[in-house]
């Protein structure tokens, strides 16, 4: 099934309520029931590869990381490129 954005802003809030303080696990998935057309273990798929690597978690609860936009450079490419004269002249251009 497809996730709408509605469905993952309700598993993230269902995430934070079932969250257990100095666990080495600390969502507890049997505590969570299913959502209306998923699963838990598609609960926890959608959670694990898509939601938490985009979550900070604060040691309560998850919340969403900022997003930074990095700036990107232009690097001209150098290209040289030999004469006939067996390397006697060289012509170099940027792209």
């Amino acid at each position: 099934m497809n996730w709408t954005a509605a469905e993952e802003k309700q598993l993230v809030e269902t995430i934070n309520r079932n969250i257990y303080q100095n666990s080495k696990r600390p969502i507890q998935w049997k505590a969570i029931k299913p959502m209306e057309r998923h699963t838990i273990p598609g609960m926890q798929t959608r959670w694990a590869k898509y939601i938490q690597p985009n979550m900070n978690f604060n040691g309560y609860r998850y919340t969403p990381k900022k997003k930074t936009t990095k700036k990107k450079f232009e690097t001209k490419r150098v290209k040289v490129s030999r004469s006939f004269f067996w390397g006697a002249l060289k012509v170099t251009r940027y792209e």
